[in-house]
């Protein structure tokens, strides 16, 4: 079994193994894609026995397989900026679908909490109007402002 050959971003290189190696030019352009994005942390390298290309991750010292595509183009350029959660401007569908939940339940919220503050105001001005509660305090809006030592 041969060792995978690690694609450069460079239209010709040698290996001792394959020896000069000419890239296409839409292989070399995703090559370069992949290279300015994630520098030396992701890696293509070809498997000569089957002619997989294979995006291979570099950290901490351990390489790991993200994944394998028989065909390199921009369907596996897109997948792999997909499969990156630290892509800029990747978005996760599950937290998507949890932000707006949370914000539809706190809509709901806003809308319970002001119909029973609507529905107090009318029964305290109800109890005040017939006498019945004279003790309630009425509510008196104050300015931000206002300082009581003036």
């Amino acid at each position: 079994m041969a060792q995978n050959t690690k694609l450069h971003a460079v239209r010709h290189f040698y290996t001792a193994a394959e020896g000069l190696i000419t890239l296409e030019d839409d292989v070399l352009s995703i090559v370069r894609q992949v290279r300015e994005i994630y520098s030396d942390n992701v890696t293509v390298e070809v498997d000569p026995d089957t002619g997989y290309f294979h995006f291979v991750g570099h950290e901490n010292g351990t390489d790991y397989l993200i994944f394998s595509t028989p065909e390199l183009d921009g369907r596996a350029f897109t997948r792999l900026l997909s499969s990156d959660s630290h892509w800029r401007d990747h978005t996760d569908p599950y937290d998507a679908a949890e932000r707006e939940q949370d914000e539809l339940d706190r809509e709901k919220e806003y809308q319970q909490r002001q119909k029973i503050s609507e529905m107090g105001e009318e029964l305290v001005h109800a109890l005040q109007k017939d006498g019945q509660a004279p003790f309630l305090p009425k509510q008196v809006y104050i300015p931000r402002g206002i300082n009581a030592n003036r």
